[in-house]
């Protein structure tokens, strides 16, 4: 069976499905999708698994109707690792997602002990589940989100994920299954987000924001960097219209544009004076890559995480068409209306203005045995403040009285309980309700209104992110690492790093500057001047398959232009990758290359003889070491905040043994010893010199606090990421390997 015929056979399959013999159930379906597979090998076998993809996507049905299906499939996929020597990192989109499935439908596991889990389930989501098997790339992650969420909500009997005060809160897999997007941007409430991602090396936010309408006469396009309400650019600076006349988008130099991929993705531009912005939003895995360009030179560049991949919502704000349906709007509060009903000592929780008659409905809060207790007070169009039943004693948070909703269209809180209720709702678009109810809803009032404060979230949930420089109290278990033995980094190594990266920071890898002869490479071009560096048996792996495959003879020269690949030019899935049959097939002013996988100089490296690869650090336990990091995690209430990321990067390797002091003093009380294991470093790049030693902060597994004095070289970041090998040649660095994601 092949993709060509298999996406419309399917499509038929499903649309004839109700008019098929009654006789063949859901059950018989869905074990007749999966009948051919033993018979199947190679490529053809990613072919049918595919199908059966796209078929149980559309049949339904409950989980007992997938059970023995779903255990051929688990044992069809064991069965093609063995024979192809495939890893679980190597594996198809369609078996890596087929594979998963099914392990959530048996709890079962495969013959090397993967299980499911909800992280690896949401691993294999973000690879963006690709296939090019048969001809343009595409993806799988429809199909997969669509099958685990029925899943799901079979499974915990939820068909959202809005819960009340105490309920464990959403993990991120859970968010992606139901597009829950409360990522932190910097759109205002009501605006519509297009776009937007983290840079966190620089603690910030980018965002494409716009007007919460694409009506010509209104509506507004603007992008923005910083954190909120403290902007470092908007641009433009003011809220302009697009729409300067009939046939004229965004006059002037601040004209946004958007070119469409033809696969998957489009590019934002725009110019600002001298400087030149690219947004290239890839839809496949939500990957971004912002550049800005003076002329020829690239003065800023960031690969990110889109967090709000709307960006194929804004064609109305810049073509001029109408679908604001489409828009996703920012919930919370109107900052041009100040007044409340609450007074001065009081919290504003939720406030809301009825444009009818001007009265003003307020949630306010007063600390009740340091909690938050609410009460609600009117504000009439007189000034005239009229309390609720509840004023003289605010309830508290935990009371049974107090019920949470966050839902991703909406928020809201009520107070009360059967006899008398009252609710307060804020929507997607920063409207709102305030509702009064009596006896279960058997008298009740609702008005709707323009919310002017919405507080609700962040003072229930506490959502306020823990300083990164403060010391927390928590403890964790402690996590030995395993690395190799280290050795430090050839000199020629970290020349030839500097040289690379420096090159690649100049654009001399950008596809067609790659052959321009340079002066600092003797009258060299950049590209010929990497590949000299490959070694003949180079080789790359991934651990989401296809990013390295070549399928020819010429495995080794091609795995090496794709593995250091840049987001533009050559991408892995291109056929003109697969087409190269001789060095001259490949034209290499179309390829750009990309040495950002390469550590830093200095890196201590794994050394063999002549040959190195650069350090990793990882848990002996990877389980156990995800585990401890979650249970931090869920200590200083990170689950739902960015500062996860923090948290993940705040623990390093230490390698060999220290002694942990009670002051950055060498003299000072030890308190503990650090020794090949995972540390907490709560502000890592903040160092105190005293005694001839650097000194950093660290947390030990009970809680303590103390100070390391351990050298940068034995201090590795815990990292699954994939590593860059080389070996010594007569002097001359050849680099022998690269595993994208892992080893």
């Amino acid at each position: 069976m092949r993709i060509s015929t298999t996406a419309l056979t399917s499509l038929l399959f499903v649309g004839l499905c109700s008019a098929a013999s009654q006789a063949q159930t859901i059950e018989d379906a869905i074990e007749e999708s999966v009948s051919d597979l033993a018979a199947q090998t190679g490529e053809d076998f990613i072919s049918e698994m595919e199908s059966s993809l796209y078929e149980w996507s559309e049949l339904g049905g409950s989980a007992s109707d997938y059970l023995d299906a779903s255990r051929k499939v688990i044992a069809e996929i064991d069965r093609y690792m063995e024979e192809t020597g495939a890893g679980q990192a190597d594996l198809p989109a369609a078996l890596a997602a087929m594979q998963m499935i099914a392990l959530n439908y048996t709890d079962g596991q495969t013959a090397s002990g993967l299980q499911f889990s909800p992280d690896a389930a949401l691993e294999v989501y973000n690879t963006g589940l690709v296939s090019t098997l048969w001809g343009p790339p595409m993806s799988f992650r429809g199909e997969y989100k669509t099958i685990m969420k029925r899943i799901y909500v079979e499974r915990w009997n939820r068909s959202s994920l809005d819960g009340l005060v105490g309920e464990e809160a959403p993990t991120a897999y859970a968010k992606m299954l139901f597009d829950v997007f409360d990522a932190p941007t910097l759109c205002e409430p009501g605006e519509a987000v297009f776009w937007s991602c983290a840079d966190p090396t620089r603690d910030r936010l980018l965002s494409v924001c716009g007007s919460p309408t694409s009506s010509r006469d209104a509506s507004w396009v603007q992008y923005r960097v910083g954190k909120p309400g403290d902007l470092e650019l908007s641009y433009p600076e003011g809220k302009l219209p697009n729409f300067a006349s009939e046939e004229a988008m965004m006059a002037g130099e601040g004209k946004f544009s958007r070119e469409v991929w033809r696969y998957g993705g489009s590019t934002l531009n725009f110019t600002n004076g001298a400087y030149e912005y690219a947004i290239e939003d890839e839809t496949f895995t939500d990957n971004a890559i912002v550049t800005a360009r003076r002329g020829d030179d690239i003065v800023f560049e960031l690969s990110c995480k889109t967090t709000h991949p709307f960006m194929d919502t804004i064609s109305g704000h810049l073509w001029g068409s109408t679908d604001d349906d489409q828009l996703h709007l920012v919930s919370g509060a109107r900052e041009d209306v100040d007044q409340t009903a609450c007074e001065a000592d009081e919290d504003i929780v939720w406030s809301c203005l009825d444009t009818r008659d001007s009265s003003i409905n307020s949630l306010c809060a007063v600390p009740v045995s340091d909690e938050p207790g609410f009460l609600y007070r009117k504000l009439d169009g007189t000034g005239t403040v009229t309390n609720s039943a509840f004023t003289d004693q605010p309830v508290p948070a935990s009371s049974d009285l107090i019920w949470l909703r966050d839902e991703p269209t909406f928020s809201g809180i009520a107070i009360g309980d059967f006899a008398e209720r009252y609710h307060f709702t804020t929507n997607k678009d920063g409207t709102g309700e305030f509702t009064w109810s009596k006896n279960e809803g058997e008298r009740s009032y609702t008005q709707s209104c323009s919310v002017t404060h919405d507080n609700i979230l962040a003072i229930l949930k506490h959502e306020a992110a823990p300083a990164l420089t403060e010391t927390k109290s928590f403890t964790y278990a402690p996590q030995p690492i395993s690395y190799g033995d280290l050795s430090a980094s050839p000199d020629e190594f970290d020349s030839l790093i500097l040289q690379l990266k420096g090159l690649e920071a100049a654009g001399h890898f950008e596809a067609g500057a790659g052959m321009e002869e340079l002066d600092v490479l003797g009258g060299q071009a950049a590209i010929p001047f990497a590949l000299e560096h490959r070694d003949e048996a180079f080789s790359c792996s991934a651990d989401h398959g296809g990013i390295c495959a070549a399928n020819d003879d010429l495995y080794a020269y091609t795995a090496f232009l794709i593995g250091f690949r840049g987001e533009t030019g050559l991408d892995w899935f291109n056929s003109e990758a697969r087409d190269f049959t001789k060095p001259d097939d490949i034209d290499l002013e179309k390829i750009s290359l990309s040495f950002s996988a390469l550590s830093p100089p200095g890196t201590p490296v794994v050394q063999d003889g002549d040959s190195f690869c650069q350090a990793r650090a990882y848990f002996e336990d990877w389980e156990a070491g995800v585990d401890m990091y979650q249970s931090v995690a869920e200590q200083l209430g990170l689950e739902e905040t960015p500062d996860y990321e923090w948290l993940w990067s705040s623990f390093y390797g230490v390698v060999g043994r220290y002694n942990v002091r009670a002051e950055p003093n060498p003299s000072a009380e030890i308190v503990g010893k650090a020794e090949n294991e995972a540390i907490h470093f709560p502000a890592f790049d903040e160092v105190t010199q005293s005694g001839g030693y650097d000194w950093r902060q660290v947390v030990l597994p009970d809680g303590s606090s103390g100070y390391i004095a351990a050298s940068s070289d034995d201090l590795l970041k815990i990292d699954d990421a994939g590593q860059v090998c080389a070996r010594m040649d007569a002097g001359e660095i050849k680099l022998t390997s690269i595993a994208i994601g892992g080893e």
